[in-house]
């Protein structure tokens, strides 16, 4: 809708506002999502006179409407962490955007808190997912403080939230407990602090490895690794004795002073859906009176994978042609070809045309052009696509077209 125009002190100018109200859709939290819905329309600016008149000007308006979505993994609902007063540690987050617009998102928690975030502003494309960092630092003497997480979809909502627990770590420095070697237990460090997989075809594996690390000079540890969770059948631990693997829920391994292990763990899905599980590393041999390592590593890995082909094109070996016949100047070509889905996940499409491939230099979208050059295509699904080129120059315009 166009609202009442503003004039300026020169006569000549003036603004004009455009307001785009959405329509209500009704959609529940688990329904899927096809492609966000697009609005099409024009201003034309003629001369208002009594007479015949022509269209001086025109403005293409172009609105996508669609649903943001925001998954982290479930092993983090409450995030807690741990450190001494005066230092920080820090721990990362993944947030991915399952919806299909852009998630604009306001990410902050207490002012008064010992927790702070980076960035606190991120923007997330459809399919894709970013990592902030939480970092807690102890002011004070207090066992366990406890603050808010908040992420806020820009401009009005949904908001989530995420509780973050921090826990004052009150263990002995190293010069007091110097005299008893059996409670000087230096770290096992991680290179990992979550693992996650992306589409992984059913009857298929994916490997993933991570490296522990023994922190002390001195000190050889024995480490208990399981897997466990509500999926945990799907993930396994794949060990090697001399020629044979061996793949298992649970491992022992020894880890001496500064030695680097690299573990193995193998993600195999069993249906189409998210499935987590956690990979919990324990000390093991020592008596329950002893502090000793302990700390979990979440797993989480989607079933399933999109599959895009092209249809009504030349293929290639490795690529799709289309060709665009009847090109002149001042003259708009379209030709259409069909996208299918036959994987088992829907895919999330941007099509973007190119002058030289090579060098992915991007073409005027004036003269080529993909409407919408977005979208989200379900999964055992077709949809046709229109390529429109208008030609201005007095030559022929190729266009090389890119899928990502």
């Amino acid at each position: 809708s166009l609202l009442t125009v503003s004039h300026f002190q020169d006569p000549e100018t003036f603004m004009v506002w455009i307001h785009f109200h959405a329509p209500q859709k009704l959609i529940t939290s688990t329904d899927p999502l096809g492609p966000a819905d697009v609005y099409l329309a024009r201003i034309d600016v003629e001369v208002d006179s009594p007479g015949p008149t022509s269209v001086i000007s025109s403005i293409s308006l172009y609105a996508r409407v669609g649903i943001v979505r925001i998954h982290a993994p479930k092993d983090l609902q409450t995030l807690p962490m741990l450190a001494k007063i005066g230092t920080t540690v820090k721990q990362i987050l993944p947030l991915k955007n399952a919806g299909n617009i852009v998630a604009e998102l306001k990410i902050q928690t207490d002012e008064s808190s010992c927790f702070a975030v980076k960035p606190e502003s991120v923007s997330i494309q459809p399919g894709k997912d970013v990592k902030v960092t939480i970092s807690f630092t102890p002011r004070d003497t207090k066992s366990e403080i406890q603050s808010l997480l908040t992420i806020l979809v820009q401009p009005s909502g949904p908001q989530y939230e995420m509780v973050l627990k921090g826990m004052l770590d009150r263990t002995q420095s190293n010069s007091n407990t110097s005299s008893n070697p059996s409670v000087n237990i230096p770290p096992i460090l991680s290179n990992k602090q979550f693992i996650s997989w992306g589409g992984v075809c059913l009857g298929r594996a994916v490997q993933q490895k991570f490296t522990l690390r023994n922190n002390s000079t001195s000190v050889t540890h024995q480490l208990r690794l399981l897997i466990r969770g509500q999926d945990q059948d799907c993930f396994q631990l794949q060990s090697t004795f001399g020629p044979e693997e061996r793949l298992s829920s649970n491992r022992e391994l020894t880890i001496r002073p500064k030695e680097d292990i690299c573990v193995r763990v193998l993600f195999a899905p069993t249906r189409v859906a998210c499935m987590v599980a956690k990979l919990e590393i324990k000390q093991s041999g020592l008596r329950s009176t002893h502090p000793g390592v302990k700390f979990t590593i979440p797993l989480s890995g989607y079933g399933g994978t999109s599959n895009i082909i092209l249809e009504d094109t030349n293929k290639l070996s490795d690529s799709y042609v289309i060709t665009l016949n009847d090109i002149a100047p001042n003259k708009i070509s379209t030709i259409a070809f069909s996208m299918r889905n036959t994987g088992s996940r829907a895919a999330f499409v941007k099509a973007v045309c190119f002058t030289d491939l090579q060098t992915k230099t991007l073409m005027d979208p004036k003269v080529i052009k993909i409407s919408p050059d977005q979208f989200v295509l379900k999964e055992r699904t077709r949809e046709v696509r229109c390529v429109n080129s208008c030609n201005r120059q007095k030559s022929r315009s190729e266009c090389l077209k890119h899928f990502h």
